[in-house]
């Protein structure tokens, strides 16, 4: 079993997890209440440019992840 790795982070900004072939993006949100982690699976094309041009190749991606949260995968602070 791969072990999970964390090559990349910016405390309460993001975090890039790697384990195996895949590469998730979490970002933390204090609200709504009582906070959650918004998590997404990079798909093949995000990871390319993610390894090519780093954390601003996924911008976009993370201010969408604020604004449209109920459309990924949320886990509760609680």
């Amino acid at each position: 079993m791969d072990e999970e790795k964390l090559p990349e982070q910016k405390e309460w900004e993001y975090y890039i997890y790697e384990q195996g072939h895949q590469i998730t993006l979490s970002i933390p949100i204090p609200k709504p209440t009582p906070g959650f982690d918004i998590i997404y699976n990079l798909n093949e094309s995000e990871m390319e440019e993610y390894r090519h041009a780093g954390i601003k190749a996924l911008e976009d991606r993370i201010e969408d992840m604020k604004v449209n949260f109920y459309n990924y995968e949320m886990n509760s602070w609680r």
